[in-house]
């Protein structure tokens, strides 16, 4: 059953359309991966999703509940940004426990949430760091652990590997996927990048011009790309799997 879904879809600025008749669901504790060009509307779809921005028309559906009225504080959806907007001043311990202490966690609770997280994406020992100290796959690590902490009813991911340099980055990635399953969270994770789209999601929802061209597992898009347009955005797929 649908956990999310997204009906007639619109949004511009100015003249400008952004989105353009987007219909889209997301399965329960699936990762669908949202993937296009620069432009395409894939950070706007995301900002509709959490609430920062209206949409000019269309629905938005979480848990069989329009949400299109709802702020953002009451539709149980957690964002990572691309920066991951990490607090500077607060420690690793501070920044994951932040929204648990805002909505007046008890201590003993909040502590043991913070370290059940800790433990889950492997930073145990670095809850006194601040973010200046940590790596980038350590940052994108405590800015998912943070928006987890909360129990989302959905998590959104924009470009969560952008700030992760190549040399750790697989590694990060394969963390970053088994997080995701062991969590059962429902995501919806922006990339532009296709090796990320197909290590990250269940399915993979490809956008151009505002609309969903395109949404199939990895394994199927790669088999059956609906257009030219499609087959070029996963080209780099083709080459990976002749090597392999």
């Amino acid at each position: 059953m649908a956990h999310l879904r997204v009906e007639g879809l619109f949004k511009s600025y100015d003249t400008r359309k952004v989105i353009d008749n987007l219909s889209l669901s997301v399965n329960a504790h699936e990762t669908l991966v949202i993937m296009g060009a620069s432009g395409c509307g894939k950070t706007t779809l995301l900002l509709l999703i959490l609430g920062a921005i209206r949409p000019d028309k269309g629905i938005i559906i979480i848990k069989d509940k329009i949400v299109n009225d709802l702020p953002i504080e009451k539709r149980e959806v957690s964002y990572v940004p691309q920066d991951f907007s990490l607090f500077p001043h607060l420690t690793v311990y501070g920044n994951i426990s932040f929204g648990l202490r805002v909505r007046n966690y008890e201590e003993k609770e909040k502590d043991r949430i913070v370290h059940s997280l800790l433990e889950a994406i492997d930073l145990r020992g670095l809850s006194e760091r601040k973010p200046n100290e940590l790596s980038g796959g350590q940052k994108q690590r405590v800015a998912l652990a943070r928006a987890l902490a909360v129990c989302p009813s959905l998590l959104l991911l924009d470009e969560p590997l952008s700030s992760v340099d190549e040399a750790t980055k697989e590694d990060v990635k394969k963390n970053l996927r088994k997080t995701l399953i062991e969590m059962k969270v429902t995501t919806i994770c922006v990339a532009h990048d296709p090796e990320d789209a197909f290590a990250l999601g269940d399915r993979i929802a490809v956008m151009h011009g505002g609309r969903i061209v395109q949404c199939d597992t990895p394994s199927r898009l790669l088999a059956e790309p609906k257009d030219n347009m499609v087959r070029r955005l996963i080209a780099p797929m083709y080459v990976l799997s002749k090597n392999h």
